[in-house]
C-alpha cells in the first residue's frame, strides 16, 4: 500500500489572529513589498487587536519608525479613508486602529518633534492635504456619525492625535477647522452620562492650546457659550465621570485613614477581641496595583 503524499501539520501551540500577522508585516517586516489594495483591504476588514498593535509599536524606537514612514504614511492615509467612507464594520476598526496607532507613535521621543512627526504621518509636501482630511473626517463623523459609538470613537481618535501632538504644529488644524458645533451637538444628542466626558475632555485640551499666544477659538466659543441644557449635561456628565474614577482608585488602593467605629474604638481601648470579625483585606502587589490603574 503506498503512502499517502498528505502530511499532518503539526497543531501550533498558540493561534494568532490574521490581523497581527499583517501587523507585522507593516511594521517589523518593513523591507518587504509595498502593501497591495488587497492587503488594505483585508487590514480594514478585521478586527483590531489594540493591545498587541500597541505592543508592537512599543518595541520599534523613533528612528527605526521614521525608516518605515512610507509604510505609517499609507496606514495613516488608507485609515482616514476608510473611516470618513462610512461602511461599517470597516469605519469603526479603522477609528480604533487610528487612536491606537497615533498613541503608539506620537509618544516616542524624536530629535526633531514636529518634523519628525510629520514625516511618520503624511510627509512634509502632503501634511497640509492629509491632517486637514483627518480633521474634517473627524468632524464630520462627531458631528453626523451613524450610531453614537463610532462618534465615540471619532472622539478618542482626535484624543489621541490632541494630547500625542500637543507639543507640535499638528494641533494648528484643529484651530483652522473649528469642530466646537461638533462636539456641542454630541453633547446635546448625548441621553448617557459617562458619554459626556471624552468630547468635554477634548474641547478641555483644543482650547488650553496655546491660549496665551494667539486668540484661541475655541476659548472664545466657550466665553460666549450660553446652552444650559447643554452646560448641564457637561456638567453631570463630569461628576459621573469622576465619581466612578475615585471609585476605581479606592478599590485598588484605599489609602484614606479608617473613621472611627465599634471595632476601631474598642482596639483603641484594648479590647479589640470583644470587636466583631472583620475579613482582612489582602493588599495589592506593585505590579497588580499598576495594572489595574492602568485599566482605569
Amino acid at each position: 500500500m503506498e503512502s499517502s503524499p498528505l502530511t499532518q501539520q503539526s497543531r501550533p501551540d498558540t493561534f494568532q489572529p490574521k490581523i497581527v500577522k499583517l501587523y507585522e508585516t507593516l511594521f517589523l517586516n518593513a523591507e518587504d513589498a509595498e502593501p497591495s489594495e488587497g492587503f488594505w483591504r483585508e487590514f480594514f476588514l478585521l478586527p483590531p487587536q489594540r493591545v498587541r498593535l500597541s505592543q508592537i509599536l512599543d518595541v520599534i524606537s523613533p528612528d527605526d519608525i521614521l525608516q518605515i514612514h512610507f509604510h505609517t504614511q499609507q496606514l495613516f492615509s488608507k485609515a482616514i479613508k476608510e473611516a470618513a467612507a462610512g461602511e461599517s464594520p470597516s469605519n469603526i476598526y479603522a477609528l480604533e486602529t487610528l487612536t491606537t496607532f497615533l498613541g503608539g507613535v506620537l509618544t516616542k521621543k524624536y530629535t526633531n518633534p514636529s518634523s519628525d512627526i510629520i514625516t511618520v504621518l503624511a510627509g512634509i509636501d502632503e501634511v497640509d492635504h492629509v491632517i486637514a482630511n483627518f480633521v474634517a473626517a473627524l468632524d464630520g463623523i462627531i458631528r453626523n456619525g451613524t450610531s453614537f459609538e463610532i462618534r465615540l470613537k471619532a472622539v478618542e481618535a482626535a484624543i489621541s492625535m490632541t494630547s500625542g501632538g500637543y507639543k507640535t504644529s499638528l494641533i494648528s488644524y484643529f484651530m483652522h477647522r473649528d469642530i466646537f458645533p461638533a462636539l456641542m451637538k454630541f453633547i446635546h444628542d448625548s441621553n448617557i452620562r459617562t458619554q459626556i466626558f471624552e468630547p468635554f475632555v477634548l474641547l478641555g485640551l483644543l482650547s488650553n492650546y496655546n491660549k496665551f499666544e494667539f486668540q484661541n477659538p475655541y476659548q472664545l466659543r466657550l466665553d460666549d457659550f450660553v446652552n444650559e441644557s447643554t452646560i448641564q449635561k457637561i456638567v453631570g456628565g463630569t461628576g459621573v465621570t469622576c465619581t466612578a474614577l475615585r471609585n476605581g482608585y479606592v478599590a485598588v488602593q484605599d489609602d484614606l485613614p479608617e473613621g472611627w467605629n465599634l471595632s476601631s474604638t474598642l482596639a483603641f481601648f484594648g479590647l479589640g477581641a470583644l470587636a466583631p470579625g472583620r475579613r482582612a483585606k489582602t493588599p495589592l502587589t506593585p505590579e497588580e496595583a499598576k495594572a489595574r490603574f492602568g485599566a482605569l
